[in-house]
């Protein structure tokens, strides 16, 4: 089976699902999105290759790339629909929420007043996100309303017209949150990600300590059911523990897995691998 890995950065991930397609012999084509021209019209500049598997860090680069590739014919993980919900979080909330799969308090306000008024009812600290994005990128802890109105008032003057949807969120008060990581049906791998000492993220790729978390009937259950509901095939599922229950915060179409794969011990990549085998 011939893979086309679509990417935009060659990082450890990448270079481990190369080096594991490699060992099962199968022939994998790194595909530097930023340097792709694709004809609509033709599906023969790929006749080459049976599947792809699309990890760009470019969420619309990524996402337009798969809508082409679908429409002519390809395969490809993830689908654009599952790209278009993760990497929306206010279509991610919306998807959720029909599915009625616990998640944060959140509100979505269209101008400066009305998200002044949602943190009124919301309360704070409030978190605020911007509505495509990753990495804990331009996300803030809004603690009192002299902060909202700052940062809010910031990003009417200074942010494109996606940082004028206001994506508020109640903050979860926890020293961590959970990773699962979906491939399939299965939930292969999860772990804890700790506070970054000083700071209130716990996203690994700054920092952020990771620990394994034993997968157990309730991460597994909500992994699942929120993977079929955004649509994913390998996705990772970011959870918080609440007092009651856990809660979705959110889903990432690519996901990396180097922290998950050296706090478990898991072959991420493998598993990956292994599945894009099964789905030719």
């Amino acid at each position: 089976m011939n893979i086309g890995l679509i990417y935009n950065q060659i990082s450890w991930e990448e270079k481990t699902i190369i080096e594991e397609a490699k060992k099962q012999g199968l022939e994998i084509k790194p595909l530097d999105c930023r340097k792709m021209s694709l004809k609509i019209q033709d599906g023969n500049a790929f006749s080459d290759i049976d599947l792809f598997l699309e990890r760009s860090l470019s969420y619309t680069k990524g996402l337009y790339s798969t809508m082409v590739l679908e429409s002519q014919g390809f395969k490809v993980v993830n689908s654009a629909e599952c790209q278009e919900i993760c990497g929306n979080k206010l279509k991610t909330s919306a998807i959720l929420n029909r599915w009625g799969i616990p998640q944060p308090k959140t509100y979505v306000a269209f101008s400066y007043e009305s998200a002044l008024k949602a943190l009124e009812e919301l309360g704070y600290p409030a978190i605020i996100k911007p509505l495509i994005g990753s990495w804990g990128r331009l996300v803030a802890i809004l603690k009192d309303e002299q902060s909202a109105k700052a940062i809010i008032e910031s990003r009417e003057v200074l942010g494109s017209v996606f940082h004028k949807v206001y994506y508020l969120q109640e903050f979860i008060k926890s020293g961590r949150d959970i990773r699962a990581f979906v491939v399939g049906e299965s939930v292969v791998a999860a772990m804890y990600r700790y506070l970054i000492p000083g700071d209130w993220r716990s996203n690994a790729t700054i920092g952020a300590k990771a620990e394994e978390c034993k997968v157990t009937p309730e991460i597994e259950d909500l992994a699942l059911k929120t993977t079929s509901a955004t649509k994913g095939e390998i996705v990772g599922v970011d959870m918080f523990e609440s007092e009651n229950q856990l809660l979705v915060n959110e889903v990432n179409h690519a996901p990396g897995f180097r922290h998950i794969t050296l706090a478990t011990g898991v072959n991420v990549a493998e598993k990956i691998i292994n599945y894009l085998n099964r789905c030719k």
